[in-house]
């Protein structure tokens, strides 16, 4: 089964060697249209209802910030501004893009193409389902056999008929809290495809807390190999080191990818359990990202951290006063080096280790 990208990174434009994938952002979004489980509710108070209709400004951006829902942030759809805010990204030394735009997100491969012409940058396309309010309708009927089929082949025919290929699964929308059988049926299909194609997979979440061992298990069980299988959004779970390390003792990969984001740093997120309130102060994460990477290095596991800031509102444009696409490049890693992580390590995390992940191995 496309025995020709075995060894190769499968990007929009075709296949590309290993060596020519430089520094890269392991979770981010060119294209994307996300509203759907923002939308207001059929009570919503008049004022929220007129906000909602507004397009983003400089004027009610403090607003979108304070999780105040402004639909036009949620919908990258700008070609040119695309362009625009990744050549930031070029020109702070940056090669690749992951876009995990996955199905139902208004994931576009021919936009992607035109994109990775216009910038030079290697983009690969993602595959697989986001979180529930993005599932297909008959999501509840759909069989574990029906879904893995989907995904398999997205990553070796091509998506919708356009023969641009995913080169990576993902991004699966794993909440939890608790898992549901819909989100367990994807990742059963999620480890299927990845079995049978040697493509990695990546997860949004991937469960709260603990749960991620369980869904570690669920991939296991399914004879996927955990080393191609990567837990996003480990921001929040920067202050329990402990279940980083369990994860990462399974053989996955903990990547931080929501870096940047701008907000007030009122609180770290001490631990991965916290809810509620304090969730809103997500935004002061990088210093506890920051100061839990060196524990995990020096536990051995350097070569399984991976960086990104998951751009996907228009809010997190530079355009719109937010830290883009370059943040990584241009601000974290120098932090890193600050406390102490070294060049090598640096290079590790943003290019080796993409590297090892989105090159495609044989099927199992």
């Amino acid at each position: 089964m496309n025995k020709e990208a075995v060894g190769k990174i499968v990007t929009v434009l075709g296949l590309v060697e290993p060596e020519a994938v430089g520094p890269t952002m392991m979770h981010e979004h060119i294209f994307i249209d996300f509203w759907r489980d923002k939308a207001l509710g059929f009570n919503a108070p008049v004022t929220d209802v007129d906000l909602w209709d507004q397009k983003l400004t400089l004027e009610n951006l403090h607003l979108a910030r304070d999780r105040k829902h402004v639909k036009d942030n949620y919908m990258l759809t700008d070609e040119n501004r695309g362009i625009k805010e990744l050549n930031y990204f070029l020109n702070a030394g940056g090669s690749t893009v992951v876009d995990v735009t996955s199905i139902g997100l208004g994931r576009d491969p021919k936009a992607l193409q035109r994109v990775s012409l216009a910038t030079g940058l290697n983009i690969v396309m993602g595959a697989g389902w986001y979180q529930k309010f993005y599932h297909p309708s008959d999501m509840d009927t759909k069989t574990v056999e029906e879904l893995t089929e989907v995904i398999v082949a997205d990553v070796t025919e091509g998506v919708d008929g356009s023969k641009v290929r995913s080169g990576i699964i993902g991004e699966v929308g794993i909440n939890g809290a608790p898992l549901t059988d819909n989100e367990v049926k994807s990742v059963r299909a999620s480890a299927r495809a990845s079995r049978q194609t040697g493509t990695a997979i990546s997860f949004h979440n991937g469960g709260t807390g603990r749960e991620k061992l369980e869904v570690a298990g669920i991939v296991g069980e399914e004879g996927a190999d955990l080393n191609r299988v990567v837990f996003g959004h480990s921001n929040t779970n920067a202050g329990d080191v402990s279940l980083l390390l369990e994860l990462l003792d399974l053989g996955t990969y903990i990547q931080f990818d929501t870096l940047g984001r701008v907000g007030a740093p009122m609180a770290r997120y001490p631990n991965a359990h916290d809810t509620g309130a304090n969730r809103m102060f997500q935004s002061a994460n990088d210093v506890l990202v920051a100061e839990a990477i060196p524990q995990l290095i020096e536990a051995g596991f350097e070569d399984r951290i991976l960086l990104s800031q998951d751009v996907c509102m228009k809010m997190h444009l530079k355009a719109y006063g937010g830290t883009g696409y370059s943040y990584v490049m241009e601000k974290f890693t120098p932090y890193l080096r600050y406390l102490g992580v070294t060049d090598a390590q640096v290079d590790k995390m943003l290019t080796y280790n993409p590297r090892r992940v989105l090159t495609r191995v044989a099927p199992m």
